[in-house]
């Protein structure tokens, strides 16, 4: 239905616009027609007038046997000129504004003020409320009388003591019918046969301590520290008032309207035994799968890795001695800049590292 609607909208516009269209060209058509009729009927006059011109000077028996004579009439074929016009689009001027970016060299220097960061406070308005302290007498403390109209008997069960008599701790004994092997597998020694010898591999620590043996004392100054106080940060708490709204309670009497109890009868369930039917225990059959090896009777070979001998050399230190006579260290004394004393590294011993002390041992 609707593409019906739209089908037949779309007829009437196009009927409308073909009917308009046609009226246009008629009406343009018209005034060029009559303006070509009129220069025709000038120029059919125009040879009239010359005629009786000339037959005004001639004589009139001349006049009289044109009339005589019978003149055949040949039928006068008019010829209709059809104008069409055709509307040939003239172009118009559009002007159209673009924009174009037009350099402008200034030799001047022009200083531009720069506006620097301001603060900027921002007044948010919050609701500070005001406590207005009224005088209000309370007698302190006040009696307060309640009154009850109607006794009401609540029945309440009164638990009564019942000792149930637990042995503890009793002896359980669990006695077994049928005597259950349980099979515990036990450690057994495993001989791998190895036919090749096989290096044994001895730990050696690394780096390897090496004793060096010093024969006379030397002294290795020690800085002793100095204990240097630093003071600490101690907190200091500073009070900020905040508004803090206290509401004040004032106790006043409120008279409450209470429904007066009405006795309900309340279903009290009982416990009863209920026969549960438990099933018996039935055997249930359930396939295993069970793996059965199957002998092969043929060789089979299994590669063996033999390993190949590589000899590598380690240096292994020896240490002989050598008796050397004993000369006492000459000390020279140096005078240190302040600069080199400055730039100079601080090396830092540990306490664990030995001090380093050139003698004329050899190894």
């Amino acid at each position: 239905m609707k593409l019906m609607r739209t089908a037949t909208s779309l007829a009437l516009v196009l009927l409308l616009a073909t009917s308009y269209v046609r009226a246009e060209e008629e009406k343009a058509a018209a005034p060029a027609e009559e303006k070509k009729a009129e220069p025709e009927a000038k120029a059919a006059e125009a040879p009239a007038a010359s005629e009786d011109t000339t037959k005004s000077k001639r004589g009139l028996h001349h006049y009289e046997d044109y009339h005589h004579h019978h003149v055949p009439h040949f039928p006068v074929h008019e010829e209709k000129t059809l104008t069409v016009i055709k509307k040939v689009p003239v172009p118009v001027p559009i002007e159209k504004i673009v924009h174009v970016p037009v350099e402008k060299h200034v030799h001047v220097p022009v200083k531009v003020k720069v506006p620097k960061p301001y603060p900027v406070i921002k007044h948010i308005p919050y609701e500070v409320k005001e406590i207005v302290k009224v005088p209000y007498e309370v007698p302190a403390p006040y009696p307060v009388e309640k009154q009850v109209h109607v006794p009401v008997h609540v029945h309440y069960d009164r638990p009564v003591p019942v000792k149930v008599h637990v042995p503890a701790p009793y002896p359980v004994e669990k006695k077994v019918h049928v005597p259950v092997k349980v099979h515990v597998p036990a450690p057994y020694p495993v001989e791998k046969v190895v036919h090749y010898n096989v290096e044994k591999h001895v730990h050696v620590d690394k780096p390897y301590p090496v004793e060096k043996v010093v024969h006379y004392p030397v002294k290795v100054p020690v800085d002793k520290p100095v204990p240097h106080y630093i003071d600490k940060p101690v907190p200091h708490y500073v009070d900020k008032p905040v508004p803090v709204p206290v509401i004040k309670k004032v106790p006043v009497p409120v008279h409450v309207p209470y429904d007066r109890p009405v006795p309900v009868h309340v279903e009290k369930p009982v416990p009863y035994e209920v026969k549960v039917h438990v099933p018996a225990p039935y055997p249930v059959i359930k396939e295993v799968p069970v793996k059965v090896e199957k002998h092969v009777p043929y060789p089979v070979k299994i590669p063996v890795e033999k390993p190949v001998h590589v000899h590598i050399e380690k240096h292994v230190p020896e240490y002989h001695e050598k008796h050397i006579t004993y000369k006492e260290p000459e000390f020279h004394h140096k005078h240190i800049e302040e600069e080199d004393h400055h730039h100079a590294p601080i090396h830092h011993h540990s306490h664990h590292s030995h001090p380093i002390v050139e003698h004329e041992h050899e190894h």
